[in-house]
């Protein structure tokens, strides 16, 4: 059974939670994540996806100005932290009973990688061709 070790993005990209919403935004396109851990002095305080950009540009959010936002303004605080030796399943069943799109894996209370849904939509895609397809055949459309 593989490890998170085995399938996390290792070194995640990061910001801290005083850094600029606008910044984390552009940070986000130009290295094409979705999610960006958040620290206070390398400890991983929340996390930030583009879904919780989303929220907070729609109406109604507190913060008249958007652009006034830092990271700590919006990221969520409640985040789901593993360890980097925890079995793969656990984590992914984990993940679908509380409705976690990420983890963020620690080494010794360290940030080492971040594991979602696409790291886990990616794997279950190997394994099915592995499985399905063992000769690279494409099947019958």
């Amino acid at each position: 059974m593989p490890t998170l070790t085995e399938v996390m993005t290792p070194f995640p990209h990061l910001v801290e939670e005083s850094t600029a919403i606008n910044y984390a935004i552009q940070l986000m396109a130009e290295k094409q994540v979705n999610h960006l851990p958040v620290v206070v002095d390398h400890k991983v305080v929340g996390l930030l996806s583009t879904a919780d950009i989303k929220l907070a540009q729609m109406p109604g959010h507190p913060t008249t100005e958007f652009t006034a936002l830092t990271v700590g303004d919006i990221c969520r605080r409640r985040i789901y932290v593993v360890d980097l030796h925890v079995r793969l399943d656990e984590v992914l069943d984990q993940m679908a009973a509380e409705t976690w799109d990420a983890a963020v894996v620690l080494r010794e209370k360290r940030l080492a990688g971040i594991f979602t849904s696409h790291d886990a939509c990616r794997i279950l895609s190997r394994w099915l061709q592995k499985e399905f397809l063992p000769d690279n055949d494409p099947g019958v459309a």
